[in-house]
């Protein structure tokens, strides 16, 4: 009876995981259920079960975090030599030494497993020439800023920014100057918005950021004062001025990604044909 509810239990959690996507909350809640079900197991049935307690432990690093399967393992530990009466056949310190080098090895290996998951994050997200977030990044975080926008109704802003004359500066002083000037865009960038503010690298260029929490005054502004320090600080290796020019599209109920995106774009262009060096806002 407790076998058929713990395969029924698990196949309850993956059909949960598969409809609603929450695969977090499913490992969570099946790692807990499984080291439940096989402590309880291993009590009832005895020695005759007692062989899937290595297995279960060994799994748990597989559904969480490290230090939860860790944490998850102890407590099951505890109440196997406290509840179960194996122990009068099977040696409790051969058991204890078992479980700690088997969720040690785990440990190690499970943790080094989640240092390479994000390492493969961020170059999923990371431009590796300028650091900025990328394309890939952006294409999320709009979707992720729209429902909160939509939800909370919390003022947003995308901003399209591209270098005036970009092909002028490699062409004049080289790729190796031309990525030296895009790098320091980026650090000017982020030493002047907020740390909530995100900055993606779009492609060559251009560049985009979202802005959360800023009215339509205060979008004027932050652009302004982003502007005038791309102007001072930018410079090529002659000390001229590289300068930027700006398309700003407030965010505002029904707006999609694909709208968000062309509305931004397109206020970036007429920045461009008024004669660049200058930001144009959508509302306007």
């Amino acid at each position: 009876m407790v076998d058929m509810t713990l395969v029924l239990g698990i196949v309850g959690l993956v059909a949960y995981a598969l409809r609603t996507e929450k695969t977090r909350i499913a490992s969570f809640v099946a790692a807990i259920f499984i080291s439940v079900g096989v402590v309880t197991i291993a009590i009832v049935n005895g020695v005759g079960s007692f062989l899937w307690v290595y297995p279960v432990f060994a799994a748990m690093f597989f559904l969480v975090k490290p230090v939860e399967a860790c944490l998850i393992n102890f407590v099951a530990g505890i109440a196997l030599v406290a509840l179960s009466d194996i122990f009068d056949v099977i040696p409790l310190d051969s058991f204890v030494a078992t479980i700690i080098m088997l969720s040690m090895s785990a440990f190690v290996f499970a943790n080094q497993g989640v240092k390479q998951l994000r390492l493969l994050e961020i170059l999923n997200t990371i431009d590796a020439l300028t650091g900025a977030m990328n394309r890939r990044a952006l294409e999320s975080d709009i979707a992720a800023a729209l429902s909160n926008a939509e939800r909370s109704n919390v003022q947003q802003a995308l901003v399209m920014l591209d270098l005036d004359f970009f092909k002028v500066v490699n062409d004049k002083y080289g790729h190796d100057v031309g990525d030296k000037v895009l790098k320091k865009l980026v650090t000017i960038v982020t030493n002047n918005i907020r740390k909530g503010d995100r900055l993606y690298r779009y492609g060559g260029e251009e560049f985009a950021l979202l802005v959360y929490g800023v009215d339509s005054q205060q979008q004027r502004a932050f652009i302004s004062n982003l502007q005038e320090a791309i102007k001072n600080q930018l410079k090529t290796p002659d000390a001229a001025e590289v300068t930027a020019s700006f398309g700003v599209a407030a965010w505002v109920p029904g707006t999609t990604a694909d709208s968000w995106l062309k509305c931004a774009d397109t206020a970036l262009y007429l920045a461009k044909e008024r004669g660049r060096d200058c930001a144009v806002f959508s509302d306007e």
